[in-house]
């Protein structure tokens, strides 16, 4: 019975460091206001001294980027599945914590949109 609780904790505890973090913000080109953008943070599970976490980013146009990075790391360079790139610089409340701890963060697309996000 012991074992079955530990097991339960220990589940649940994982799912909830599985959970994303949004990011809201909005995408702009120039003085052109082009909507919001679903962006999100996700931490894997990982035994490494520094989180990884994936990064997924939706554009009002419909293009998806996709990266990993490092919760030590200040910037990740995400792609799409056409090719195009994304380059984005955090600024992460506290490392330790990572993106759970909130922030901000900023991104300029291959195509020369403009992103910036808080979290």
């Amino acid at each position: 019975m012991t074992y079955r609780i530990i097991f339960l904790i220990t589940l649940l505890m994982t799912l909830a460091a599985c959970a994303a973090v949004p990011m809201n913000g909005d995408v702009t080109i120039g003085d052109s206001d082009l909507g919001s953008v679903k962006m999100s943070a996700t931490r894997n599970p990982t035994v490494k001294s520094h989180a990884t976490y994936s990064i997924v980013s939706e554009l009002p146009d419909g293009a998806v980027y996709k990266g990993k990075i490092q919760s030590n790391l200040k910037s990740v360079t995400m792609f799409s599945n056409d090719g195009k790139s994304m380059k984005c610089n955090f600024k992460v409340n506290d490392l330790v914590k990572g993106f759970e701890s909130g922030g901000t963060g900023s991104c300029t697309t291959s195509e020369g949109q403009n992103l910036n996000v808080k979290f």
